[in-house]
């Protein structure tokens, strides 16, 4: 008897050693859970894209051959228009613009010789005219041989007067055209020199654009020697900020002009700011050259001003198809299918049948089976494993495939 009690007592002690440590080496998972809701449940179709300006000014180096910066405003910074924004070495422009200019003087003068030689000439010939006129008038009733030579002393004093009028006609017109050429060369001096200095057409902030650059694409700096018409500085008006997004073709008939939109930016995460769809495009395009996707282009104007916005963020949109007001709503992964029912699960573990109506990617409605005021599961309690210790379902399939003990099927999440 006596070994007998010692033997129970031993197979008692291992059990109880054996479930000890079971115990201390089973891991217990805490059920993540949340608060049923009621409020507004907002249906939207997504789009993504990046924060652009919706007007921008592209600065090109001007037409000038031998180019070189000397000054840019430095990047980033804010100008207004009439603000300079870029100088090249004007060393070149300012000598031909005296050269021309010293042209334009000569020529102007070889002019002025040319008037006066014209007014001269013109006298002296006239009078000598008159005087062939006054001879045969007064000769034109002598004998014959003399009134013959005053008539052809006449008409020699007439093509004369002419020819020589011709002439100087000829002279002056030539100056005239130098001192045109001079001053045309003056002109496109004096505007090259002016281009040498460039302005901000409209207000902006200072973006500088890349360039090719011995082999390689850098952005422009002061020393560079730019093409003539190379596109240099961008200036985006910050004044009023568009979101050039996309939206995949089967999607795309959901969103239209007028529309409003929630937008979001990956770098001022805790804020949204309103907007409104203000184009799509007519036609679909490939996403990008290696891939099948077609997309559609959207542009959305963020209609309100912050400074912290700027061209190139990422940008996030949720397009407003409609607001359901005072509705039970809970995260669709909360959601269950069992059996061909739809179900919650309280924080009790017990199993509430529901119906559900339009969803989101993030909520769905509840019609009937909650108040507003539960709190249920987010993970399916009956099922055997519930994953790490704190880990919380982020999309609707999470547990599908997974069985319920004692289940061939089930335990698949609603997806409508």
């Amino acid at each position: 008897m006596k070994k007998v009690l010692i033997g129970a007592g031993v197979v008692a002690l291992v059990l109880i050693g054996y479930y000890g440590v079971s115990a201390i080496f089973t891991p217990t998972f805490d059920i993540p859970t949340t608060q049923v809701t009621r409020g507004e449940l907002l249906l939207s179709q997504n789009i993504n894209g990046a924060v652009d300006a919706a007007r921008a000014y592209t600065i090109s180096a001007p037409r000038v051959r031998g180019l070189q910066i000397t000054w840019m405003a430095p990047e980033g910074i804010q100008v207004t228009a009439g603000d300079t924004v870029i100088k090249f070495d004007a060393t070149q422009q300012q000598a031909d613009l005296s050269e021309h200019q010293s042209s334009l003087k000569i020529a102007e003068t070889s002019l002025s010789r040319a008037n006066k030689e014209y007014t001269i000439q013109d006298k002296n010939l006239e009078l000598e005219l008159q005087r062939a006129q006054r001879k045969y008038d007064e000769q034109k009733h002598e004998a014959p041989r003399l009134a013959e030579e005053a008539r052809l002393e006449l008409e020699l004093a007439q093509l004369n007067y002419q020819a020589k009028l011709e002439q100087l006609q000829s002279d002056v017109q030539k100056a005239e055209l130098e001192v045109a050429r001079a001053e045309d060369r003056v002109r496109l001096s004096e505007r090259e020199l002016a281009q040498m200095s460039i302005a901000a057409p409209i207000p902006g902030m200072v973006v500088y654009l890349e360039i090719w650059k011995g082999g390689t694409m850098g952005k422009v700096q002061e020393g560079d020697s730019p093409w003539p018409g190379q596109g240099l500085i961008n200036l985006p008006d910050l004044s009023e900020m568009i979101v050039k997004a996309t939206v995949s073709e089967v999607d795309a008939s959901k969103v239209d002009s007028g529309q409003q939109v929630i937008v979001t930016l990956d770098a001022v995460p805790d804020k949204e700011y309103p907007g409104e769809v203000i184009k799509k495009s007519t036609l679909a395009r490939r996403k990008d050259q290696s891939s099948k996707i077609n997309v559609f282009d959207v542009e959305v104007a963020m209609l309100e001003k912050d400074d912290q916005v700027k061209p190139g963020m990422s940008a996030g949109g949720k397009v407003v198809q409609d607001r359901l007001q005072d509705v039970v709503k809970v995260p669709l992964e909360a959601v269950f299918e069992k059996s061909g029912r739809t179900v919650v699960y309280l924080d009790n573990k017990k199993e509430i049948e529901i119906e559900v109506g339009r969803r989101n990617d993030m909520e769905i409605e509840v019609i009937t089976g909650l108040e507003g005021d539960e709190t249920i599961c987010l993970i399916d309690p009956t099922l055997e494993e519930q994953g790490l210790p704190g880990d919380r379902a982020t999309e609707p399939e999470l547990n599908k495939g997974r069985q319920a003990p004692g289940q061939g099927s089930g335990g698949r999440r609603s997806g409508n």
